[in-house]
């Protein structure tokens, strides 16, 4: 069978957001990224979609190199079949030319930290987006639904292999 690598990329920036949920989580990372063409990205997530904004936030394409270096960050590689990987690259290109129409759940991820789970037409927080992405094309198993998956929770994710652990920088070397 042969086989495609997809890149997930758990990291903690520094914007208010980030120091927010790590304050109420104590999770190590707080925002989650899925890349299809190896580990210098693009990564694809919702975010903000301006560096200094954190509102409008929404599907974006996210560059490694536009992060500070000394970021923490771990770098999964998961392997799957060229099916699912063409099913995955079809998704996001989808949503990506539509990505107007896609909004980043506020609400869903406040719910999720209180393990609520919420699902809105077109709305996502991170996780749920790498999460969903992944078990709608049949790339993994989730434990529990993608609304109640925080970032560090796609640690747990069985076939994940750490590719690097540490300051975002090791990836980019």
């Amino acid at each position: 069978m042969d086989e495609r690598t997809i890149y997930i990329l758990l990291t903690r920036s520094g914007t208010w957001f980030s120091h927010l949920i790590h304050f109420a989580t104590h999770d190590r990372y707080t925002h989650a990224s899925i890349g299809l063409d190896g580990p210098s990205g693009p990564f694809y997530s919702f975010a903000r979609k301006y560096r200094y904004l954190a509102l409008p936030a929404g599907l974006v394409e996210e560059q490694v190199t536009v992060y500070r270096r000394e970021v923490p960050c771990c770098l999964y590689e998961l392997k799957v079949s060229n099916e699912t990987y063409f099913r995955l690259r079809r998704q996001l290109r989808s949503m990506y030319a539509q990505r107007e129409e896609y909004h980043y759940s506020v609400l869903g991820a406040f719910a999720c930290y209180f393990n609520l789970s919420l699902q809105r037409k077109n709305h996502y927080f991170c996780s749920q987006f790498v999460a969903g992405l992944l078990e709608n094309c049949g790339a993994v198993e989730l434990p529990k639904p993608p609304t109640l998956l925080r970032p560090s929770d796609l640690c747990q994710l069985k076939n994940l292999r750490t590719v690097h652990q540490g300051p975002l920088e090791g990836i980019l070397t």
